[in-house]
């Protein structure tokens, strides 16, 4: 459970740097970047890069969390 937590963790802390430094997840475009900032209002649509990558870490960490409980 630490490792899921852990890993979590660094992939909330790279997706903020992306999102921060306005990074992408792929060198050009590719479809999580366009799919994202279709999604995105239009003041936000630099957040898409690393947005993903913090959803899933989230999600990493509340999985085992729920996980750890039962």
């Amino acid at each position: 459970m630490k490792g899921e937590i852990a890993i979590g963790a660094a992939g909330v802390l790279i997706g903020g740097a992306l999102m921060l430094t306005e990074g992408r997840m792929c060198r050009g475009t590719c479809w999580i970047d366009d799919m994202f900032k279709m999604l995105l209002p239009a003041g936000y649509e630099s957040w898409a890069g690393g947005l993903p990558l913090v959803l899933v870490g989230i999600a990493m960490v509340v999985h085992a969390l729920v996980r750890r409980r039962k």
